[in-house]
């Protein structure tokens, strides 16, 4: 069932739809591809893709939220082990045991799992910056719900997705005109801001034996927060779209599990009401091969 079927559901049951707030509005400072980059690339710092190894396993849940309302009508839970390393001649191969289960609107649903593949090349294995060092991408995820499809995506995966979030390239141009059926879009991306802290470790590594390593149980995390507009023109109409994102960093975890939150927040129509729904995805566990 894809989200706006779910929301079409909630709307006849869930009276406050009716007063929803436009997401934070407020005077927007304009931020550059260049700006936006730099912030995540700071964030993530230095990792190296190759530390990714056998047997590392993470879990992540995902939750959908109507504004005001603290339950969640959709929960997304991931678990992904990385089941093989190869090294080949140009590259090493990964092979990942991805496992899911969704509950919708408390009905638990049937447990997936299936193998998924990525691929480091050995020549951009040092690289400490945001490139594109994993296979695959989804260079699209900012225009559609992350928990509609159930691929499997990993951290660095968005990071890589939201460094290009805010420029407008040719393949973007192409999907406003033939999918969304627009003359034109033009994107904007603005008040980006950083700030970073030291939180308690999610309870389930601080359960773990020496709280997984961590000293004191805590962890630094760096969080990027800006905003997404896109505005689609036809003719003399103009219609903007804008997407709230925050997203928390960890330089104390590994490149596999480094990303420890990824949300967002937009308004969808349904049936003629403008229901704003929060997306946000945090890391709940983490384990290195043989602890």
């Amino acid at each position: 069932m894809s989200l706006n079927k779910l929301l079409l559901l909630l709307a006849f049951s869930v009276s406050m739809v009716s007063c929803i707030k436009e997401p934070l509005e407020e005077e927007e400072t304009p931020a550059t591809v260049a700006e936006v980059q730099s912030a995540l690339s700071e964030g993530w710092g230095q990792a190296d893709p190759l530390t990714m190894a056998a047997d590392d396993f993470l879990f992540q849940e995902t939750e959908q939220k109507l504004e005001n309302n603290p339950k969640p009508f959709y929960v997304l839970q991931e678990g992904i082990t990385i089941s093989k390393k190869e090294e080949k001649e140009t590259e090493f191969l990964y092979t990942f045991l991805y496992q899911t289960k969704v509950y919708k609107q408390d009905q638990e649903g049937a447990q997936s799992t299936r193998e998924d593949h990525r691929s480091v090349g050995k020549a951009d294995a040092s690289l400490a910056v945001a490139q594109s060092v994993l296979a695959k991408t989804q260079p699209m995820s900012t225009l559609k719900p992350l928990a509609e499809d159930n691929e499997m995506t990993l951290g660095f995966e968005r990071l890589y997705s939201l460094a290009y979030a805010c420029s407008k390239s040719d393949a973007l141009d192409k999907y406003c005109k033939e999918q969304l059926g627009v003359d034109s879009c033009e994107i904007l991306c603005s008040n980006l801001k950083s700030t970073e802290e030291t939180r308690p470790l999610p309870e389930l590594i601080q359960a773990q034996p020496n709280c997984g390593g961590f000293a004191n149980c805590t962890y630094r995390v760096k969080t990027i927060q800006f905003n997404w507009t896109i505005a689609l023109k036809k003719g003399e109409s103009v219609e903007k779209q804008k997407v709230n994102y925050s997203i928390a960093l960890s330089p104390d975890m590994p490149f596999f599990s480094r990303m420890n939150e990824y949300c967002y927040r937009q308004l969808y129509t349904v049936q003629e009401q403008k229901v704003l729904v929060t997306t946000c995805t945090k890391l709940k566990n983490f384990k290195k091969g043989g602890s």
